[in-house]
């Protein structure tokens, strides 16, 4: 990704692990992006449309 570019990820919580509440696994991905570099932008979840799913918006600085 450019510089100052922004990215997109959705995050299916039960595809990752059912046996986890959806809120900590959002919580362990948007570390893991920030780990990478990534400033995240915005999280927003897709309930009631898409249950145990989170959209979350990124930048790289």
């Amino acid at each position: 990704m450019k510089p100052s570019g922004f990215g997109m990820i959705a995050i299916k919580s039960q595809s990752i692990d059912v046996t986890k509440s959806p809120e900590v696994i959002y919580k362990q991905e948007i570390n893991k992006l920030k780990k990478a570099g990534f400033a995240v932008e915005e999280q927003i979840e897709l309930s009631p449309y898409q249950g145990d799913h989170a959209f979350v918006l990124v930048k790289k600085p």
